[in-house]
């Protein structure tokens, strides 16, 4: 029981710190504001909060417990957070919030950034715009060719995978050939280059070929070509898909600035200087 407690206590005072680091607050100045909303509370109580069963040198847990359930509720409203959230109950800050990921299939983070545009935190002035910025989230999201340029962008991601991070056929050959033979049918050539003609490193040097070796010599020539095969592809292709994605983007952005959205995407003071 007492580990169950210590890792919520855990929970509770890093999520409580972070919280307060995010929003500018000393123990001081949020003492002073949670006083002015909810009344009686003492510089104390807000240094028990943030030390609940807080282990020592020692490592031993101090005896302070968590405040009381109504206290909770009201430092959770503090933040515009659940008190599950504080306590470790959801890693998500409210219930809403949760409810919306689950239902879109996406996580927190990509939520939080969602109703930041919707809602008006993303810039200086943003604010006082926050119905055009949504309005133009919406136009965005719901054009004919959003959903065609997310697939190429995941494409393209795949494209530049492949092209950086792909298994060599060399890799693969080198992985079953013993080291020394690999090596040496890497260092002699035997075979017909368009510039230098005939080739034939065993001969120059004197050397009598093993079967065996030249038998790997013409598996590497083949992983070779097949590699430099592969790369023109993934070259080519991310070349394409790069030209392809550019096109469907210049599309994106003329559906979404289609006549009949600007008006909607336009501040209300520009439209008051309309009508005058």
């Amino acid at each position: 029981m007492n580990d169950i407690l210590n890792e919520k206590a855990k929970i509770w005072t890093t999520r409580l710190k972070l919280l307060m680091k995010k929003k500018g607050y000393t123990q001081e100045s949020f003492l002073k504001e949670y006083k002015e909303k909810y009344g009686n509370c003492t510089q104390a109580n807000v240094s028990r909060w943030l030390r609940v069963r807080k282990p020592d040198k020692e490592g031993i847990n101090n005896d302070i417990g968590f405040p009381k359930y109504e206290t909770m509720v009201k430092i959770a409203d503090m933040f515009g957070v659940s008190v599950g959230y504080l306590t470790g109950e959801t890693n998500f800050e409210t219930f809403q919030l949760e409810q919306a990921c689950q239902l879109l299939g996406i996580d927190e983070k990509t939520a939080k950034e969602i109703k930041s545009i919707s809602s008006g935190e993303i810039g200086i002035f943003s604010k006082y715009k926050k119905s055009e910025l949504a309005k133009t989230l919406k136009f965005l999201i719901t054009s004919n060719c959003f959903h065609e340029f997310i697939l190429s962008l995941q494409e393209q991601a795949e494209n530049i995978f492949l092209k950086e991070h792909r298994t060599l056929e060399l890799d693969r050959l080198k992985s079953s050939i013993d080291k020394e033979t690999f090596e040496q049918a890497l260092k002699y050539t035997i075979g017909t280059d368009d510039q230098y003609g005939s080739i034939d490193d065993f001969k120059e040097n004197g050397i009598e070929p093993i079967e065996n070796l030249v038998q790997v010599m013409k598996l590497v020539n083949k992983a070779i070509d097949h590699d430099f095969g592969d790369q023109d592809f993934y070259d080519f292709k991310v070349k394409v898909t790069e030209y392809e994605l550019q096109k469907i983007y210049f599309r994106l952005i003329d559906e979404v600035l289609l006549e009949e959205h600007l008006l909607e995407m336009v501040c209300k003071s520009y439209k008051s200087d309309m009508k005058k």
